[in-house]
């Protein structure tokens, strides 16, 4: 049986450890950008709702507006291709 000459490690495995070490390094800056993110913005601020007025930390008011934006966005998508299924 002839051996690899790249070793144990051949190429697919070294892309692989490199692909591992970028998903770490971009993971690490995400964490730290997210941190700096919640240092910075938190912060009391009024909310003013239809009905009522509220007080809440600045980074829920923007987390929780992000998630509604998600769940909007993709109740438009999910419409938009039920009607086109429809067709």
């Amino acid at each position: 049986m002839a051996q690899d000459p790249n070793g144990p490690k051949g190429p697919s495995t070294k892309k692989r450890e490199t692909r591992e070490i970028v998903r770490m390094v971009v993971f690490g800056l995400g964490l730290i950008l997210l941190i700096a993110f919640v240092i910075g913005n938190s912060t009391t601020v009024k909310v003013n709702f239809v009905f009522f007025d509220t007080r809440a930390s600045l980074i829920w008011v923007i987390l929780l507006s992000a998630l509604l934006g998600v769940l909007v966005d993709r109740l438009a998508l999910a419409l938009g291709h039920r009607r086109k299924s429809k067709k």
